[in-house]
């Protein structure tokens, strides 16, 4: 019988690489092995590729790095294949490989989670043969109300609302005093252009990034239908359509931690006085 197996899932962002470093440091978590996992869409930004390296190379941490391995006979499902840094797709493979068996994912239902992150992610854990596995998720304190009601049952833990208590300013703030950084804006992690993600955040990435668009309209245009036309049916906005009023006035996304910073340091220049004594 193995001993318990903690899993922490990077998702590439600050808040995951900063709980997988306390996991691995905390004495609370010593009694458990641990696996630090990436589950790569090949639609992150080349920059989350890059600062997941780092991670692991800075930390130790043995990252695996993981793929969906969708199967195209029917009644079979995704599997998993071991990738790494430099092997990892960059071009949205391991998305239209899922797109081709699968209905083109949307606000109503997130195909591509469900088949290219927990289904290999998964299949990989219960292939290492552990009989007791907990899960941390990299949910703060600000964002609590996330916490799934089942959590206990499910052997998920949260140790950045119950060990921590830490908010996203807390992170931000951390990962100025390191010596690397995620080199992203705070709307642009994870898929490049995620329908998730808000309508201003998409239109911004769209105007800083316009190469990334022509993914995304080239799978929406293959594999849409009367029943799905496009990844966004909560605007009902076409990448097309997205791309087009991109190129028209409208108000940009923001980092707001660079625009505190920026605050900050405005608040904090020294000027000559203008309160000359008379």
């Amino acid at each position: 019988m193995k001993n318990k197996l903690l899993v922490c899932t990077f998702s590439g962002g600050r808040t995951s690489a900063f709980m997988g470093k306390f996991l691995k440091e905390h004495p609370k978590y010593k009694d458990f092995e641990k696996v630090f996992i990436f589950a790569n869409t090949g639609k992150e930004l080349p920059e989350t590729l890059d600062f997941i390296n780092k991670c692991d190379k800075e930390w130790n941490l043995n990252i695996v790095w993981l793929e969906a391995s969708v199967q195209d006979e029917k009644g079979v499902g995704t599997t998993f294949k071991i990738v790494d840094y430099d092997t990892a797709s960059r071009i949205g493979k391991p998305f239209e490989d899922m797109l081709n068996k699968y209905p083109l994912p949307n606000n109503m239902a997130s195909n591509c989670t469900r088949e290219l992150k927990q289904r290999p992610i998964d299949k990989f854990v219960k292939s290492l043969g552990y009989d007791e596995v907990y899960t941390a998720m990299g949910i703060r304190w600000d964002e609590r109300h996330r916490e799934s009601n089942t959590a206990k049952e499910q052997n998920i833990i949260y140790p950045l609302i119950y060990d921590l208590q830490v908010d996203n300013k807390f992170i931000r703030d951390w990962w100025d005093r390191q010596s690397f950084d995620l080199q992203l804006k705070d709307y642009e992690g994870n898929c490049d252009l995620c329908f998730k993600k808000s309508l201003k955040k998409r239109l911004t990435i769209i105007k800083e990034r316009p190469e990334v668009a022509k993914w995304w309209l080239d799978m929406e245009n293959e594999f849409s239908n009367e029943t799905i036309p496009r990844f966004d049916l909560r605007t009902n906005i076409s990448i097309e359509e997205l791309v087009k009023i991109s190129k028209h006035p409208f108000t940009t996304a923001k980092d707001l931690h660079e625009l505190d910073k920026q605050q900050h340091d405005l608040f904090d220049m020294e000027t000559d006085c203008f309160c000359k004594s008379t």
